[in-house]
């Protein structure tokens, strides 16, 4: 045989040889290694050795499993920067709380495992919302204070400087001033009220009406009041229909002041 058909049938025998398992190559003793069958290659197995060289060393925190205990977690806890105890949080706690607030925010926070980063984010959170619940609630006890003066300015017209001042007096006569400074439910002050208002107004004159003080002359009327008495002066058979009465005149001039007093 020449040396070329030598050649050639070796060739044709190595080109028909199986490939071999990078795996086989292994010493037989971690050959049936579980982990070793992610790999298909030399190359991918040697990736993950390099990458597994540079965690070796670097800071690294365990995680508990599903077995883990209370001590197990605090130990996790640390590591990641929670203080030793709840008094250890170095955090600007929100305005509105009070002391035993804050303690129970910092225990809350502890238990939770919170470290001091986390926990100055939780508090800045909840005073933000504590700041905008207190701006609306403010704002919301305003518009029902001006929504309760304009209903007793429609209500009492021109009257209206006259009522308050009456109801004023009623409340200092029958009330305490911190009494009328407790906020209602809606933000209100019990002073506040239109109902309470009027009460007091009517009190302090039935006040003046017992002291024989009487209803002064020159007592601006409400609308109420003043289309009672309208009523009466434009009654059936009345002068103010009878331009040939000697009375119309008056009539007509005090219905006209009556119409003013009513907004009309």
């Amino acid at each position: 045989m020449s040396e070329a058909e030598t050649t050639q049938e070796t060739g044709s025998q190595e080109a028909a040889a199986p490939a071999v398992n990078f795996i086989d190559t292994l010493p037989e003793d971690i050959r049936a290694e579980p982990s070793l069958k992610n790999f298909s290659d030399i190359g991918g197995l040697a990736k993950s050795y390099v990458h597994a060289q540079r965690l070796i060393g670097s800071d690294k925190v365990p995680i508990p499993g599903k077995s883990a205990t209370e001590e197990d977690w605090d130990m996790v806890y640390s590591r990641l920067g929670r203080p030793t105890d709840a008094n250890g949080y170095e955090i600007e706690m929100p305005k509105a709380f009070e002391e035993k607030d804050s303690q129970r925010f910092r225990e809350a926070a502890f238990k939770a495992g919170l470290n001091g980063k986390q926990a100055s984010a939780m508090a800045e959170m909840l005073n933000g919302q504590l700041t905008e619940a207190s701006e609306t609630y403010t704002t919301n006890a305003e518009n029902l204070r001006h929504d309760s003066e304009m209903e007793l300015r429609k209500e009492w017209g021109k009257a209206f400087e006259q009522n308050m001042q009456k109801a004023n007096r009623g409340a200092e006569y029958f009330a305490d001033s911190e009494v009328l400074d407790i906020q209602l439910a809606d933000g209100r002050k019990v002073g506040d009220h239109p109902q309470l208002i009027r009460m007091f107004a009517s009190l302090a004159e039935r006040i003046a009406e017992d002291n024989v003080e009487g209803k002064a002359q020159d007592a601006i009327m409400t609308p109420v009041e003043a289309n009672r008495e309208l009523a009466e002066l434009q009654a059936k058979d009345s002068p103010y229909w009878d331009k040939t009465h000697p009375q119309h005149d008056s009539f007509v001039q005090r219905a006209a002041q009556l119409f003013e007093l009513m907004g009309e």
